[in-house]
C-alpha cells in the first residue's frame, strides 16, 4: 500500500514540475539534448501567440498564385450583360482569353436553379473561368430567403466544377436580402457586392433606372477585373485593356421564360 501511494505522489511531483516548466519562459537543456515543453500552458490558458503573428500566418496560408493563362470565360447572366459584356470582351481580347456570352433577360436565381440552363453552357463551353452576372430582377422579392435559398444553393453547386465567381447585381436602391443569400452560399472571395459601386450617383443608368450605361457598365467591370486580380478566391489575368476592342462578345441570347 505504501509503495502505491509512492507512485501515485512521484507521478504527482511530475506533473506539477513539467507543469511549472511548461510556463516559464526559460529553456532547459541537458548536454545537446533540449527538455520539450508540454502543451498544457495553452491548454489551461489558451494560445499565447500574439494576434500580429497569428495574422502573418494566417494571410501566407491565404496568399493564392495568380494563374497567368489564358482562360475560356463564361459570362453568364441576365440583362445586366447587355453592356457589360463589351467590356468583358475588351479585358478577353488584351488578356488573350476566349469568351463566351449567354444572356437570358429578365432571368432571375429561380430560372437558373430550376433549370440546367447553366450545366448544359459549361458542359457545352467548356469554360475555365464562370462569371455569373444574376440578381438584378429580385432586388424586392418579399421573404427572399425563404424563395430563394434552394435556387441560390443549387446555382453554386452547378458552378462548382469549375472555379467562378458571382457579381452581385448593380443595386438602384437596397435590396430585400438577395445580396446576402449569395453571399452566404458563395463567400466573400467568390461573391463581388456590386452594390457598393452602383448604389453612387454619378453610376449613369438608362431610363429604366436600373441597366447601365456604357461608361457605367465599363467602370464596374473595372472595379470586378480589379477585385478578381486582388481579392478573389481564383485570380486570373485582367490587366485593363488600353482601348477598346473590335471584337465579338460570342453572344447566345436566350428569350425570358413565359
Amino acid at each position: 500500500m505504501k509503495k502505491t501511494w509512492q507512485f501515485i505522489l512521484m507521478i504527482v511531483l511530475t506533473g506539477v514540475v513539467l507543469t511549472f516548466y511548461s510556463f516559464i519562459d526559460y529553456q532547459v537543456k541537458i548536454g545537446d539534448v533540449e527538455l520539450k515543453k508540454t502543451s498544457i500552458k495553452e491548454f489551461i490558458i489558451g494560445d499565447t501567440t500574439p494576434v500580429e503573428a497569428m495574422l502573418v500566418v494566417f494571410h501566407e496560408q491565404e496568399k493564392i498564385t495568380m494563374d497567368s493563362s489564358s482562360q475560356r470565360i463564361l459570362l453568364i447572366g441576365d440583362s445586366m450583360l447587355e453592356q457589360l459584356r463589351w467590356r468583358v470582351r475588351d479585358y478577353c481580347v488584351e488578356n488573350e482569353h476566349e469568351l463566351k456570352t449567354v444572356m437570358w433577360y429578365s432571368s432571375q436565381s429561380k430560372w437558373f436553379g430550376e433549370s440546367d440552363t447553366l450545366k448544359y453552357y459549361i458542359n457545352d463551353f467548356k469554360p475555365t473561368y464562370v462569371i455569373l452576372v444574376l440578381g438584378a430582377n429580385e432586388l424586392f422579392v418579399g421573404d427572399i430567403k425563404k424563395k430563394r435559398n434552394k435556387f441560390v444553393r443549387r446555382i453554386v453547386k452547378q458552378m462548382d466544377t469549375v472555379p467562378f465567381i458571382w457579381v452581385g447585381p448593380p443595386n438602384w436602391r437596397d435590396d430585400t436580402g438577395i445580396n446576402n443569400l449569395i453571399l452566404r452560399y458563395c463567400g466573400r472571395t467568390k461573391y463581388y457586392p456590386s452594390y457598393k459601386i452602383t448604389q453612387n450617383k454619378g453610376f449613369a443608368r438608362y431610363a429604366d433606372g436600373a441597366h447601365p450605361k456604357p461608361h457605367a457598365a465599363a467602370r464596374w467591370m473595372d472595379s470586378v477585373a480589379v477585385w478578381i486580380m486582388n481579392d478573389s478566391k481564383h485570380p486570373i489575368m485582367l490587366n485593363k485593356p488600353e482601348e477598346k476592342s473590335k471584337g465579338s462578345t460570342n453572344t447566345t441570347i436566350l428569350l425570358p421564360l413565359k
